[in-house]
């Protein structure tokens, strides 16, 4: 799905609030390491709560680990055998409205970065399957976090 300069902008923005409250309510399991699914948890309740009275995201659905296409597996060229991203915010049952997909990677776990950002890469190919509008790969760092965005330059307007 192709996403407007000033989707991209809300989505970031709507991100970055979401990972704030997760640092400033659940800093303790960040401190704690080890703990990506509990984060990634706590970040879609915060995600979820900061679109509800949102008029253009409020009725996309939002999974954690989601790995189905249809009732199939999730598939990419690179992913062969399943892939399934950390969050999503889409709608079930199609891949013409996916809006976003979010890989979340701790300080403890050391393991390079290229796997994920090939991953959120993929999925956001407006050639391939899923053509999501929009990754995001946040680094959950101790003291804050990184995200990276990363969508089809080709296919987008100028964001």
């Amino acid at each position: 799905m192709i996403l407007t300069t000033q989707q991209i902008r809300q989505l970031n923005n709507i991100t970055t609030n979401a990972l704030n409250q997760l640092y400033g309510n659940d800093l303790d399991l960040v401190s704690r390491g080890g703990m990506e699914r509990s984060l990634s948890f706590r970040f879609g309740l915060y995600f979820h709560n900061l679109i509800t009275d949102n008029d253009w995201l409020s009725d996309f659905n939002i999974d954690l680990e989601y790995n189905k296409n249809g009732n199939d597996t999730k598939r990419t060229m690179r992913r062969p055998r399943g892939v399934q991203p950390d969050f999503t915010l889409h709608r079930r049952g199609n891949n013409d409205e996916n809006i976003l997909i979010i890989e979340f990677k701790g300080y403890w776990d050391r393991r390079n970065r290229q796997f994920d950002r090939s991953k959120v890469e993929d999925f956001v190919n407006q050639n391939a399957t899923y053509r999501y509008g929009l990754g995001l790969l946040v680094e959950l760092n101790e003291n804050g976090y990184v995200v990276e965005s990363i969508y089809d330059y080709t296919a987008n307007d100028g964001a």
